[in-house]
């Protein structure tokens, strides 16, 4: 079993695990040669070191990138930033900020 099927066996809606498949597909793509571990209740990508983290949550989908790609895009993320390393994007699959995730992994 995969990372992403072990995490979306833990999700309770159907809704929930597109979502997370969705945000999945965005990081594999940007981060191809990345490990996948769960990590903190969260889907993790090493290079090799963590890169980023995502969850699926009750509200929001949460992403939590590392310290430095948070200040160097804070003008960008300010709308979905609520915590010094946490964004909340909305859990819509259509209005997902793909560019941003891209940008900021």
């Amino acid at each position: 079993m995969t990372v992403i099927e072990q995490y979306n066996a833990g999700l309770t809606t159907d809704a929930d695990r597109t979502l997370a498949l969705a945000m999945h597909t965005i990081l594999r793509a940007v981060l191809p040669d990345a490990e996948m571990k769960l990590a903190y209740g969260l889907v993790g990508y090493y290079q090799p070191k963590a890169v980023c983290y995502f969850g699926i949550n009750k509200r929001h989908i949460g992403f939590y990138p590392t310290n430095q790609p948070m200040a160097h895009f804070a003008k960008a993320i300010a709308p979905c930033q609520t915590g010094k390393g946490t964004l909340q994007f909305e859990k819509d699959v259509t209005a997902l900020p793909i560019e941003l995730a891209i940008r900021i992994r």
